[in-house]
């Protein structure tokens, strides 16, 4: 099997209501701001606590503060909802707090540190001084041995993808050039046994992975994301690199694909945004529609998505349904075929009812962006907007 139907489960039958969406969204980030305590911060949530308390990553824009305090200002500011608190002073707090941990706790990180909970800040407040912090700890993690999103400079070099794509302009450029070099002279040539990836030095052991949250796609992204940096030569052989990688770890059954999680050897079948075709979609978001190749991937990639159905393990972006969401949306926009636009709906009706049904069994929303309700409400949304652009990955 190219997935395991095991980790997934049925659709729900029930059509998209937007009324019903849009009262999704005012009721978390009613639930979520409730929730606050502007000395702890937010509680935490059974399915983010890995035995640590709240640790330096609970403060971070995957799991922690920094994210939902992101994901927060930006749905309040379109549905026009007026919050509790003032999260532009919570994002400071929460920098704070994050700096009182020992030294060697801080990880410059986007996802789970020092860049992230600084570029949030710099977003929501225009301090200069954040945006420093920023790049500084995007240069200190120069040559991280994961290479790869969560924790390398494939993540660090992030926001600065994020401020060139929105704002234009150059100053950002020999920050880009500089990760593109580190990962093109680390990225492996093909071999008899696979080739094609990055060597991951990450929780102990030495991988090589394949998806958006620990492996190959996510450093691929850098170079589609500004591959006009490239010099010519590169970009030359950027195109024939992508299409032997994608080719070599696909996986096939009839019209769906999907990618194995490992390589060397090639193994798992995860079908989620972090490991599988999913995150293989949404991270291929900044590549033209020139290369037939790929592009018949990506549409099959998104029949797998849809003949899996919803994840098992829950509703969240990285792992979850509106993950998985995220690339039937993507390929909504990609295509122009509104089948597309309706399997997302789809997805977002059923993350609706997890969520609700989790709420239900522990009492208590999920605040965080990349693993909790907050993620889902920011799916939701980008549902009923027909944008496809994943919040702190593709747009600020």
């Amino acid at each position: 099997m190219i997935y395991d139907p095991a980790e997934h489960e049925t659709l729900t039958d029930r059509a998209f209501d937007r009324d019903e969406a849009r009262k999704f969204v005012f009721d978390t980030l009613r639930l979520v701001d409730d929730s606050y305590d502007p000395e702890s911060g937010w509680p935490l949530h059974p399915e983010d606590d890995y035995g640590e308390g709240k640790g330096p990553a609970s403060l971070g824009v995957y799991c922690g503060e920094a994210g939902t305090i992101w994901a927060l200002s930006r749905l309040a500011e379109r549905y026009g909802v007026a919050l509790r608190h003032d999260y532009r002073r919570a994002i400071g707090r929460a920098e704070e707090r994050f700096e009182s941990f020992p030294i060697e706790e801080r990880a410059p990180s986007y996802s789970m540190g020092t860049a992230g909970i600084a570029f949030v800040r710099y977003l929501l407040t225009k301090d200069e001084g954040a945006l420093e912090r920023c790049i500084a700890a995007a240069e200190r993690n120069a040559g991280n041995p994961t290479r790869e999103f969560l924790w390398g400079s494939p993540g660090t070099i992030v926001p600065f993808l994020l401020l060139r794509e929105r704002d234009g302009g150059t100053r950002f450029d020999a920050l880009i050039r500089s990760v593109h070099d580190e990962l093109w002279e680390t990225w492996e040539p093909a071999e008899d046994d696979g080739g094609l990836l990055w060597q991951q030095d990450l929780y102990g052991q030495r991988r090589r992975y394949v998806g958006a949250g620990h492996g190959a796609i996510a450093n691929v992204a850098v170079f589609a994301r500004a591959i006009d940096l490239l010099t010519p030569d590169r970009r030359d052989a950027f195109g024939s690199r992508l299409r032997a990688m994608l080719g070599r770890y696909a996986m096939s059954d009839g019209s769906a694909v999907n990618w194995y999680s490992l390589g060397r050897p090639s193994s798992q079948n995860r079908l989620q945004w972090c490991h599988g075709a999913a995150g293989m979609i949404t991270s291929l978001a900044g590549l033209d529609r020139a290369d037939a190749f790929v592009e018949d991937l990506l549409l099959r990639g998104g029949n797998c998505v849809w003949a899996a159905g919803p994840l098992r393990k829950g509703p969240t972006l990285c792992h979850g349904t509106a993950g998985n969401g995220f690339a039937l949306l993507r390929l909504a926009r990609r295509t122009g075929d509104e089948v597309w636009q309706s399997r997302a709906e789809r997805f977002a009706t059923h993350a609706i009812e997890q969520v609700c049904a989790s709420r239900v069994e522990l009492g208590m929303p999920s605040a965080s962006l990349w693993t909790g309700d907050m993620g889902v409400a920011v799916y939701v949304d980008a549902v009923l907007r027909n944008d496809p652009r994943i919040l702190s990955l593709e747009v600020t």
